[in-house]
Formats: C-alpha cells, sequence, structure tokens
C-alpha cells in the first residue's frame, strides 16, 4: 500500500503539467469553441526554443519570457487563420494542421531524434520533504504550486478585469456579445494568445520532468491533456485542474497494478487516459441529436456517377489506363509499379474517408488504425494457413468490427467529440494496440506473403509486381465504384439526410443508430483492405506505417483534396506516396529531415486550402472550369418534401 501512495503522490506533478497544458486547450474554447490540436504541438516549438536558449548560456527568466512570446505568437498566428473558416469542426481541422506544420518545422531544424541539448532546466531538482517512501522535490512543488498559480490568475482574470467579463460574454452568447459592442475578434485573439503562452509554458515545463525532448513525446503528452479538458467539461478551470492532478495520480497506480498482473502490457498509462476521455465524453455531454450542420463539417456529398456516354468513355478510359500501366512502368525508379501499388494503397485509404466524412458527415482522426488492424488481421489469417484473397477479407472484416466499435460512440457524440476521440485512440494504438500480444503475436510484425500469382522470386518478380499492380487498381476501382453509387437509392437518401440534420433522418423513418454504424463499419472495411493490400506489398504487418501521425495525415490530405471527391481519392493517394519518397541523401534520411519536411508542407498545404475553400483543391479546380454556373435547384415553394424524394 505504502508504494501505491509514493506512486500516486510522486504522479501530482506530471498531472499538474496535464492541467496547465489542459488550460490552454480550455482557454481558446471557452470563446471560440474551437478545439485545440496543436497544443502539444506549441508547447514542443516552445520547449526545443527554451533548450536552444539554455544551452547558449541566457538567463532562466529570460528563456521562459521568450518561449512564452513564442506560444502567445504562434495562438494569435492560429486565431488570424481559422478566422475565415465557417465551420468549428473545420477550424479545428485547421488546428491539425498547425500541429503538423510546428512537429514539422521542428524536425526540420532540429532532427526528429532527440535533440543535441537536453532539455532546459529551469527549476532545482532537490529534496524537499519525505512522506513515507515518497520524495518531494524542490522543482516538483513548483510545477504544482504554477499550476494553481496560472488557474487562480485565470479565474480572477475572467472575473475582476472586463477584458475577462468580455470573453465570458462571447463564450456565452456570441452574437450578443456583438450586439452588445463587444469586439468578439479581438476577444478570440485575446484568448488564443493566452491559451499559446499557457501551452508553451507547459511544454518548457515539462520536459526537464520527462527527461527527454523529441518531436513525438510532447505531441502524444497531448492524449493526457484532452483528457483533463474534458473532465473540466471543457470550461471550469478548478475542474481542469482536478482533472489534471486526478489523472496524474490514477496513471502510475494503474501501471503498477497491471505490469504486476501483465506484465507483456504496454502502453497503460495512454490507454487509462483514453478510458478518461471516452468517459468524460459519454458521462458530461447533453443528449439530444442535433443538426450535423450546427457543428460538423458543410455538407459536401459525393457526386454520382455519370451517364450515357460520358460513363461509357470514363470507364474505357479508366479500364485502359490499370491495364497499361503496371506494363509501362519499369521495377525501380520513382515511376515503378512498388509506387503505382503504393498509389493504389493510399488511394483506397483516403477513399475510406471520403465515404465516412463525404457521405455519412462523420469525421475519424484514427483511420491508419483500422488499416494497421487490417493488416495485422490478414497477417494472423495467413499463419493459419488461410489464402491470401481470403485473408485480406478476413482483416478487412476485423477493421470492420473494430470501426463499428468506435462508431458506438458516435451515436451520441457530435462530430468534434467524435474527432477527440479518435484521435485519443490513435494515440493510443501507437502505445498499446501494436503492442497488444494476441495481435502483433508476441513481434513487432507478422509476415503476410502475397497470393502465388503475385509472388516476389526468381525471375519473376516483374511479373509478381504487375499481377499485384493489377489486383490493388482493381480493388481500388470496384471500390470507388461502390462509393460513386450509394447515393442511389434508400441508403443514399438516408445518408444524404444524415448528412444535414439527425432529426430529419428519423423522421424519414431511417435508424440513425443504424445508418452511422453502417457508414463507420463499411469506412473501416475500406482502410482495412487499404492496409491489407500495403501489408500484402511489403510481406509483413507492422504498425509503424499507421501511426497518428498517418492518421491526422491522411484526413488532412482527404480535406486537401476535397471530402467529397472520389477522383480526389486518387491525387490524395499520389501525394501520400509522393510524401513516401526519401529525395535526400542517407544523412538527412536517418534524421529524418525529409519526412519533416513533407509533414511541415501538408500542415500548411492543409491551413491553406481550408482557409481558401473547403471543399478542397478538386472542388475548386471543378468550380473554374465548369462552363454554366451550378443550379441551385428549385425555389423554396417548388422543393418536394423529402419524405416525397426519398420515395416513401
Amino acid at each position: 500500500m505504502s508504494t501505491y501512495l509514493a506512486l500516486a503522490l510522486g504522479g501530482l506533478a506530471i498531472g499538474a503539467m496535464y492541467a496547465l497544458t489542459a488550460l490552454g486547450i480550455v482557454i481558446v474554447y471557452k470563446t471560440s469553441r474551437v478545439f485545440n490540436f496543436a497544443t502539444g504541438a506549441i508547447g514542443l516549438a516552445c520547449a526545443y526554443l527554451a533548450s536552444t536558449l539554455s544551452a547558449k548560456g541566457l538567463p532562466i527568466p529570460l528563456v521562459i519570457v521568450l518561449a512564452v512570446s513564442l506560444g502567445v505568437t504562434i495562438g494569435i498566428g492560429m486565431e488570424l487563420s481559422v478566422r475565415p473558416v465557417k465551420s468549428t469542426l473545420t477550424k479545428t481541422i485547421v488546428t491539425l494542421g498547425w500541429l503538423l506544420a510546428l512537429q514539422g518545422a521542428v524536425g526540420w531544424k532540429y532532427g526528429t531524434q532527440a535533440a543535441s541539448d537536453q532539455p532546459a532546466v529551469l527549476l532545482e531538482s532537490t529534496r524537499l520533504l519525505a512522506i513515507g517512501p515518497y520524495i518531494l522535490s524542490k522543482d516538483q512543488a513548483a510545477l504544482m504550486a504554477i499550476a494553481v498559480a496560472v488557474v487562480a490568475c485565470l479565474a480572477a482574470f475572467f472575473r475582476l478585469t472586463s477584458l475577462g467579463t468580455a470573453t465570458r460574454a462571447v463564450s456565452e452568447a456570441p452574437d450578443a456579445a456583438r450586439l452588445l459592442g463587444i469586439r468578439v475578434d479581438r476577444v478570440n485573439l485575446v484568448a488564443w494568445g493566452i491559451g499559446g503562452g499557457i501551452s508553451g509554458l507547459a511544454g518548457v515545463l515539462v520536459t526537464p520532468l520527462l527527461g527527454e525532448l523529441n518531436t513525438t513525446t510532447l505531441i502524444i503528452f497531448t492524449v493526457q491533456a484532452l483528457a483533463a479538458a474534458l473532465v473540466g467539461r471543457l470550461s471550469s478551470l478548478p475542474l481542469t485542474l482536478a482533472g489534471g492532478l486526478g489523472l496524474g495520480v490514477l496513471q502510475p497506480v494503474v501501471n503498477r497494478f497491471m505490469q504486476t498482473e501483465f506484465p507483456s502490457v504496454r502502453g497503460v498509462d495512454e490507454l487509462t487516459a483514453l478510458a478518461v476521455v471516452l468517459g468524460a465524453l459519454l458521462l458530461f455531454r447533453s443528449g439530444g441529436r442535433r443538426d450535423v450542420a450546427a457543428g460538423g463539417l458543410e455538407p459536401v456529398p459525393v457526386k454520382p456517377l455519370p451517364s450515357g456516354g460520358t460513363a461509357l468513355a470514363l470507364g474505357a478510359g479508366v479500364l485502359l489506363a490499370v491495364l497499361l500501366l503496371p506494363l509501362l512502368l519499369g521495377d525501380t525508379g520513382n515511376l515503378s509499379r512498388y509506387n503505382l501499388i503504393q498509389t493504389g494503397v493510399w488511394a483506397l485509404a483516403v477513399l475510406s474517408l471520403v465515404l465516412l466524412v463525404g457521405v455519412v458527415g462523420q469525421v475519424s482522426v484514427c483511420q491508419a488504425v483500422f488499416m494497421g488492424i487490417g493488416a495485422y488481421g490478414t497477417g494472423i489469417a495467413a499463419s493459419h494457413g488461410v489464402p491470401f484473397l481470403l485473408a485480406i477479407l478476413v482483416g478487412a472484416a476485423m477493421a470492420a468490427a473494430t470501426a463499428a466499435l468506435v462508431g458506438l460512440p458516435a451515436i451520441r457524440l457530435e462530430p468534434l467529440e467524435l474527432a477527440i476521440a479518435t484521435l485519443s485512440l490513435a494515440f493510443t494504438a501507437d502505445r498499446f494496440l501494436y503492442n497488444w500480444t494476441p495481435l502483433n503475436g508476441g513481434d513487432t510484425s507478422r509476415p503476410v506473403p502475397r497470393p502465388g500469382f503475385a509472388e516476389q522470386s526468381g525471375a519473376e518478380i516483374a511479373s509478381g509486381d504487375r499481377a499485384y499492380a493489377w489486383l490493388v487498381l482493381g480493388i481500388f476501382i470496384l471500390a470507388a465504384f461502390a462509393v460513386a453509387s450509394l447515393r442511389r437509392g434508400r441508403t443514399g437518401a438516408a445518408l444524404t439526410a444524415l448528412r444535414s440534420s439527425e432529426p430529419a433522418t428519423a423522421a424519414m423513418g431511417f435508424s440513425v443508430v443504424s445508418v452511422k454504424l453502417r457508414g463507420f463499419a463499411a469506412s473501416g472495411f475500406l482502410a482495412g483492405l487499404a492496409g491489407a493490400l500495403y501489408a500484402g506489398l511489403v510481406g509483413n504487418a507492422s504498425g509503424a506505417p499507421f501511426d497518428f501521425t498517418r492518421s491526422i495525415t491522411l484526413l488532412a490530405y482527404t480535406v486537401i483534396v476535397g471530402v467529397g471527391s472520389v477522383p480526389g481519392a486518387v491525387l490524395g493517394g499520389f501525394i501520400v506516396t509522393f510524401s513516401t519518397l526519401s529525395f535526400g541523401a542517407s544523412d538527412e534520411v536517418a534524421r529524418g529531415e525529409t519526412a519533416s519536411q513533407v509533414t511541415f508542407l501538408t500542415g500548411v498545404l492543409l491551413i491553406a486550402v481550408v482557409a481558401v475553400r473547403d471543399s478542397g483543391v478538386v472542388g475548386r479546380v471543378r468550380d473554374r472550369f465548369r462552363s454554366d454556373p451550378p443550379d441551385p435547384g428549385p425555389l423554396p415553394e417548388q422543393r418536394e418534401p423529402l419524405l416525397v424524394k426519398a420515395g416513401l
């Protein structure tokens, strides 16, 4: 018992940092209703700056001021970038772009491995007092005091200052605040600046506690902050502090228990945080169905299939390309069959998000997790002698079942809340799921042999690659046809209604639960199929290609090319493949410089595209070259009732 008590008390300091990071999220959400996923990335940039300045001998107080100033500057820049965007969920997706941009910029500058300079040591780590086996150091006490002081200062700011009162007014009723003469944009700018400064301070203070400084630790640290912020209901500063401290106390206790009872389990801290996130989302939110448009993405339905001569010409062109490309491309180089197969695989992954986001109207930031499960499921089936073509269906079915389980909370969650939950799952998969013995078989990867007609052996390597390319491209074409055909019939009517309003969907006689779960399962099936085909391409299933960054970038590329564009999925697949190619020297590749550059450019492109047009690159090009303006449809009084249009 004394050991558990010591572990619990020892977690208070890290819990205080959870709370401090969460405060940066809460401040922004209270005013703009935007969930800032880039909080950890802001702390990352500020921590690296503090480490650099500390190594140069600058005074510690000046180091802290400059690092926090960088956080304030980034926060203000983020607010300016989301200001033109209408939907709050789309604004939240922009913060994912900032996460990628900041993580890529830091990796580009410093490398993706641990920095050459150690984390800036700002506080003295000497013994202050002992409580049984627990020893409290001065730096731990200071961190807890700082977190409490920040909460107290923020509470005083909101209650005692005119700007704080205006901030509360904007948070509760922005339209009424405008009528009262409050400059809402200025209030939001201040809130984002404060949130960025707090995030920067948290990043600077927590890195000595973590003992390492790299481009992933503080990003993953964000999932703990998500839990603390949600315990505080994204509004209460004291509850946020309590949530952070409580999580800090709970994690080491749970970790010790799990290591004692189940020593092979990894990622217990992330799993604990995920449980808190899901519990807080499901317990603390208000029930009831709402219109998707109130807090989700703008409806951008997938375009239907063409008909007549256009359909014949398009079909002939696609068939010709599928047949000729594997024959014309070589064995090596950037224009090779291997990269053609990659393009088909990643296009299928992007297509799974087009289905979920563009058709069903839900957002997933864990699509790469479904790909990983599909890959491992294929490996498990193959290890039991199941033929490859049947094994990939087994893997895809496992991914579909997992996606349906993830979709269960979506029955009650709003799109933004679902994005939070799925991102937490993506973080957890890296540490827990991919290290779970029943999935990986006790090793880091599972062998996935190709089918006999596509084997790579002896002199038949070229023909094997050609056959596998035809298989992958054929599966993608069938999947694209299925997604584009979904708008027809009763299912299409249900999905179209669900995009705009859940109450309307229920009024039409459709089950909202059934429609959502089927949408998630179908999207997970396609993602799992993509992961299975990728595993067949590389010959094994592992979690490395499907980490949390991949989930974020897949969503980013889907938004960039257009969430309602099936042809855009091909462009998305090409972008992903292009980003995996190594163009630098071997030392640059080892440091991850090329990958960091791609991550940075992806984030910048996502921010720019969403700011200009929500429908993405393909939608913008289509509108630019459209000969006639789009038909606005009949006037309101001429429109048919929704029930009649659905054929009911």
